[in-house]
């Protein structure tokens, strides 16, 4: 019986059923702008969802929370921030983002017994008549950086997780970290 547990045949199935069980959301990204040198920059303000360069704190924990995490991220990459002229301006966004989970109208059961001296095998098959895909939602997090004179973008990261509209501070924390993960450090 234990030669059959550690059959080939079996790792793989296995390892096949467990790789189709995995659906992970996006990894981070970022872009910065053809000829942009962001690093040469050296202080930060922030533009508000209008467009306008604000200095007013957010309101909803969620804002709060981005807002810490992105300054704290700035702060510790050499950035100082500015109200008034700043160099560059930050802006952010949180959008729902759905992630399809395709599961196989079609599957297919391997068992193995044994009872006394007699061993017994069964392959079952099954088709599925309902249910069909499922999504998830997660939030995508945008954050862009703008020139300050003129309001060109000269970078943007995204990342996609669950934040839980913000009431879990390290899931904040890490999804910014992830989403500015590519963002350079300023030049002494």
């Amino acid at each position: 019986m234990n030669q059959l547990i550690r059959s080939p045949v079996y790792i793989l199935v296995l390892c096949a059923l467990l790789g189709c069980a995995s659906n992970a959301p996006p990894k981070p990204q970022s872009v910065t702008a053809p000829g942009a040198d962001i690093s040469t920059l050296h202080t930060f303000g922030w533009q508000s969802a209008t467009g306008q360069p604000t200095a007013a704190p957010p309101l909803s924990i969620l804002d709060a929370n981005i807002y810490n995490a992105i300054r704290a991220q700035l702060l510790a990459k050499g950035y100082v921030e500015a109200a008034e002229n700043p160099d560059f301006r930050i802006s952010y966004a949180t959008q729902p983002y759905v992630i399809e989970k395709k599961s196989s109208p079609f599957s297919i059961g391997i068992g193995i017994g044994s009872f006394g001296n007699n061993v017994g095998g069964s392959v079952g098959t099954s088709v599925d008549v309902g249910g069909g895909d499922e999504e998830d939602t997660l939030q995508q997090l945008v954050i862009r950086v703008l020139d300050q004179p003129s309001n060109k973008e000269l970078w943007v990261g995204t990342s996609a997780g669950d934040i839980k509209q913000g009431l879990d501070v390290n899931a904040v924390n890490k999804a910014v970290a992830a989403t500015m993960n590519g963002f350079p450090a300023a030049k002494k």
